[in-house]
């Protein structure tokens, strides 16, 4: 594989990478702190891929790793701009170590970080086009999960561990049970009243086979975890935004318009201004509205603050 650590002179990744970041910058305060930057991603590669050299990284970990930030922030762990900071790290080591920028990857687009301020102002759902290219190119389970994660809001953890045949008992309370890979564990139930979620429920019992989860038998989560980002980033297919298309979808049954970002228009005062003419309800019934409905769709997301719709919905 040639010299370790693309011959920086160290043979742990950690002082490898301060060298390069000694070799592609002059302040020694920045050197400083994205060395500390760069430690965390080191650390989060050791324990999720064991890898051991610069050599064996690829896109599809910094992905997953920009990803894993991305769960921080929606859980109120860390800030937007930290999280985008430690990708830019990571993206600005790699460049300087191997001389190109191949490994580049987009905190935002690629690992679903919300832009600094919170707010969307891009639409990142999946339109249904898209959506039904990526179930043709991946495997039939990972297809499965992607369905899920549309129509039910799942994340990828929450979804590669789903118990389709458990969801399809429940169906006849039209209630959903979220249960397994939440976020600080944290159930929770999403309704299930859309003719879509119970294809995709059938769908996934059938890719599930005598499995208990969505999971291969013959691999652990880490490793199926792996194989999946290692797919999606060969075909460009970004998991977190069946999330986003959940919950505009969502918006949209229970308000009967459009979110801000789906909708362009800015978020906050004008919006709601626009709301209350398409109803014909009054502002403050349509401040009502949208505040219930966010409130609503941040439970079904799986988070306790209201706010973190924003990042959805604009």
């Amino acid at each position: 594989m040639g010299t370790r650590n693309f011959d920086l002179g160290a043979r742990d990744m950690k002082a490898a990478g301060r060298f390069a970041l000694k070799q592609g910058m002059s302040s020694f305060t920045s050197i400083d702190t994205m060395s500390d930057r760069w430690n965390l991603f080191v650390d989060y590669i050791h324990e999720h891929h064991s890898i051991g050299r610069m050599e064996m990284i690829s896109q599809d970990v910094v992905i997953e790793y920009g990803s894993w930030l991305a769960d921080r922030v929606d859980e109120d762990e860390l800030e937007v701009a930290t999280a985008q900071n430690y990708v830019s790290t990571v993206n600005r080591v790699l460049e300087i170590a191997r001389g190109d920028n191949a490994l580049q990857v987009s905190p935002t687009q690629d690992c679903g970080i919300p832009k600094r301020s919170g707010v969307a102002t891009e639409n990142m759902a999946v339109s249904d086009e898209v959506h039904n290219l990526w179930v043709k190119l991946v495997h039939p389970r990972i297809a499965a999960m992607l369905d899920l994660q549309r129509w039910f809001g799942l994340r990828f953890e929450e979804s590669a561990k789903f118990d389709a045949y458990t969801a399809q008992c429940e169906l006849a309370s039209g209630l959903i049970s979220v249960t397994e890979g939440t976020k600080g564990g944290r159930q929770r139930q999403i309704p299930c009243s859309n003719p879509w979620q119970v294809v995709a429920i059938g769908q996934a019992m059938k890719r599930q086979e005598n499995s208990r989860s969505m999971i291969f038998s013959a691999m652990n989560y880490r490793e199926f975890r792996q194989y999946c980002y290692r797919m999606s980033t060969q075909h460009g297919i970004r998991f977190h935004r069946e999330r986003h298309a959940f919950a505009q979808r969502r918006y949209l049954e229970l308000v009967f318009e459009e979110c801000p970002v789906a909708a362009n228009i800015g978020h906050g005062q004008a919006h709601l201004t626009w709301l209350a003419q398409e109803l014909r309800i009054d502002i403050d019934e349509a401040k009502q509205r949208d505040a219930s409905a966010r409130s609503r769709i941040a439970q079904e997301l799986g988070h306790s603050r209201i706010e973190v719709t924003n990042a959805y919905l604009g």
